[in-house]
């Protein structure tokens, strides 16, 4: 319907509404346009206020496993335990198996993956050799244990006639190491300290101050980091940039909708040198969080990296208000949310946090030993809060000799067998080892029930991979003990006990099928510790840490956290210094280190002590008890020493840089048998005692083994001694009566 004035006539009132609509709708457009553009940041910082997830993944690599895993008929099943957070659900996990099989004897072949016990796969491979690759939904259930169990089943029948040979030589399913499991997780379901510590990821990141960062704060954060490598993860450290500071920002994810942004469009570029301009920038990285180089799983809370992240984010936020002022109000609300690190209440608190939008461990830099002690040790269920305060905590201390394995982790309890289980306790002698007492004798309580057949399972025990006992236990169910002797060339700084039972799959008939059958370690299993006889090792200096040592360093070490952190972590986890009792020491450049402790001193010189080669000059030269050198070699980089010795009367450790580069000492290791060790990027590429370069074989028995056969060699001298003396006073004797008759 048309409605028209009456005094105007109908083709020129057409007209002219047809001009006013136009007029308005090119006004409306361009408005919404203006609109659209100058809200932008805005939308974009809203959607980011709105993200409910953190993504994980991880590999087999990252695991442990740098080779292919191979099943067989012989080895037909393998289990994979993939790290998850604890009592969290999850989202769109997904396991990429990804592998390759050989089918050359033919036959039924087929590849089966469970999860949790429950199959979820299963595979049919037909052609002689092929992909067996897959892709597998994994269930979102939240796991108690903080694990998700993946087992891999391959199965191949030659023949379906009744007992047939079924070896298959030809038939094998090769486990790529870079198989991978990805998940999601909310980010409002970590909740407390230590549910955050129970997700870190396998390489966490550990965020330090870069420029002015406290002795203090550099205290903390080398002992968190020890604690993090003792919960079997590998902390990397990352202080935050400077304006100048060089970063890579190939994968950085900045969004199209914040260019506008001078700090974002700058980053945009995807520069793998970039150098940051001002501190806007430096802000605008902070603001992309897991989209880009820079996150952090960890803060140590120095003031001085607080203020710099203050300052960064009240810097881009200048810049968003001058390029997008409907933006601010967006942009301090995302700030607010993503950054409650900088919450300046309870400074002095280890408190669940966000940095970066990501749920964020916030260590005090005044903590020193109290986060590391709370975490490290068997209090860490304890930590269940956002906010805590930590008055007092001492990690347990060795009462008595004798503790029980269940102590240092979940190894009692019973469970099937069919063909091969074992479990595992790791022994950190810097946490246990007080007195200079050391593990000296290894007791097990064990029970199980017999095969359909009557067999009884073969219950090993090792420490550190050394085969110490063995014994065909009694298959009853009736609790049976196995007690060994732990020698000393068994033993490093951690200790890794391991109880492994074996059982030989029977069948009464070919035709039945092998069922697994209950073994169970008791809550009697136990680990024997005894007073060693000196430090004259790495072994015995790791038993002295215990009681505490000092930690000695350049103090130009404080300017560079990021280069340096990572080796005293590394060298203080593997040599068993103990994060609660140890003090940290910086020497001036040119000044000769005091100890008046143990001590572990890492490119500094204890007064005494005069190297065998000037620290970085390339030149390695090792010598025995004699002064000749037995090896000087030059030209060396990326090569490093450590070196027992005894000064000032104290003993200790001497690491000593000798390329001009330090080795990486990229995989976690540890010190055990001798006194002088050399290092690669890898780790320890020698470990021995200073005796060997002399051509003279070490002591390495146990000292109650020595003790024994003293004590036997002893009387037998004396019993042979008795028979001579009896001899020969049975010969005088009858002399004596012969010149008598």
């Amino acid at each position: 319907m048309i409605f028209s004035d009456q005094n105007m006539p109908l083709a020129k009132l057409s007209l002219h509404s047809s001009a006013r609509t136009l007029g308005l709708g090119v006004a409306l457009t361009l408005l919404m346009g203006s609109v659209q553009a100058a809200s932008a940041p805005s939308q974009q910082f809203q959607q980011w206020s709105g993200e409910r997830w953190v993504t994980r993944s991880v590999s087999l690599v990252e695991l442990g496993l740098t080779t292919p895993a191979v099943l067989d008929n012989s080895n037909g099943q393998r289990e994979f335990y993939l790290p998850v957070p604890a009592d969290v659900r999850l989202s769109e996990a997904a396991l990429q198996l990804n592998g390759r099989y050989l089918r050359a004897d033919g036959g039924r072949t087929t590849v089966t993956v469970s999860i949790d016990g429950y199959p979820v796969a299963a595979r049919r491979l037909n052609d002689d050799q092929g992909d067996a690759s897959q892709s597998i939904p994994v269930d979102g259930v939240a796991r108690a244990g903080g694990f998700v169990r993946v087992g891999i089943n391959w199965s191949s029948v030659l023949s379906d006639m009744v007992c047939t040979d079924q070896r298959a030589p030809g038939n094998s399913l090769k486990i790529d190491p870079s198989t991978r499991f990805s998940y999601k997780y909310e980010r409002a379901a970590i909740t407390t300290v230590v549910g955050a510590w129970n997700a870190l990821p396998l390489r966490p990141v550990m965020l330090v101050a870069g420029a002015g960062m406290t002795a203090q704060a550099y205290d903390t954060a080398w002992r968190t980091g020890v604690a993090i490598e003792r919960a079997g993860r590998h902390a990397t450290v990352l202080s935050l940039p400077q304006v100048g500071a060089t970063i890579d920002l190939s994968h950085a994810e900045v969004p199209a909708t914040l260019r506008t942004v001078p700090a974002f469009a700058a980053l945009a570029e995807h520069n793998p040198r970039h150098v940051l301009k001002d501190a806007a920038q430096l802000g605008a990285l902070l603001l992309l969080g897991e989209h880009g180089p820079l996150h952090a799983d960890l803060v140590i809370t120095d003031p001085a990296l607080l203020t710099a992240v203050r300052t960064a984010l009240d810097a881009l936020g200048a810049q968003v208000a001058g390029a997008a002022p409907d933006a601010v109000a967006a942009y301090n609300t995302l700030v607010a949310a993503n950054f409650s690190v900088l919450t300046t209440a309870s400074p002095d608190n280890l408190r669940l946090a966000q940095f970066g939008g990501l749920p964020t461990i916030a260590v005090p830099s005044s903590s020193v030993a109290k986060t590391a002690t709370l975490l490290g040790t068997l209090w860490k269920p304890t930590a269940q809060g956002q906010n805590i305060t930590t008055t007092t905590v001492q990690s347990p201390r060795l009462d008595g000799d004798i503790l029980p394995l269940s102590r240092f982790g979940a190894i009692t309890g019973s469970f099937d067998v069919l063909g091969r289980s074992e479990r595992s306790v790791v022994v950190d002698l810097g946490a246990v080892g007080a007195d200079g007492r050391l593990p000296d004798r290894l007791t097990v309580d064990v029970s199980a029930a017999p095969s359909i057949n009557g067999e009884a399972p073969i219950v090993s025990l090792f420490v550190n991979n050394y085969l110490l006992g063995a014994e065909k236990v009694t298959a009853n169910g009736t609790p049976q003990r196995l007690d060994v002797a732990i020698p000393r060339y068994a033993l490093t700084a951690r200790n890794e006990v391991r109880v492994a039972f074996l059982r030989q799959p029977t069948q009464v008939r070919c035709h039945d099928t092998p069922m697994a059958y209950p073994v169970a370690i008791l809550p009697g299993s136990q680990l024997h510790f005894a007073k060693a006889d000196g430090g004259n090792d790495f072994v015995g200096m790791a038993g002295k840490f215990a009681d505490g040592a000092s930690l000695m360093l350049p103090d130009s070490w404080l300017a560079q956290p990021a280069t340096s952190l990572p080796l005293v972590i590394r060298m203080a986890d593997a040599a068993g210094l103990s994060v609660e009792k140890s003090t940290l020491q910086l020497v001036p450049q040119g000044q000769a280190a005091k100890p008046d402790a143990a001590f572990l001193a890492l490119d500094v010189a204890p007064a005494g002590y005069s190297p065998g080669s000037a620290p970085r000059s390339g030149r390695l030269v090792l010598r025995g008890h004699v002064q000749s050198a037995q090896l000087d070699i030059s030209g060396v980089d990326h090569l490093a020493t450590a070196e027992l010795i005894r000064t000032g009367g104290q003993q200790g450790i001497v690491f000593q840089n000798i390329g001009k580069q330090s080795p990486l000492l990229a995989t976690a290791f540890r010190l055990g048998r001798g006194n002088l060790a050399v290092f690669n990027d890898t780790g320890p590429v020698l470990q021995l005692e200073s005796e060997e370069m002399n051509g003279t074989a070490p002591g390495r028995s146990s000292g109650r083994w020595e003790l024994g056969m003293l004590i036997w060699v002893s009387l037998g001298v004396l019993f042979v001694l008795l028979l001579i003396a009896a001899r020969i006073a049975n010969v005088r004797r009858r002399k004596a009566q012969s010149r008598q008759g």
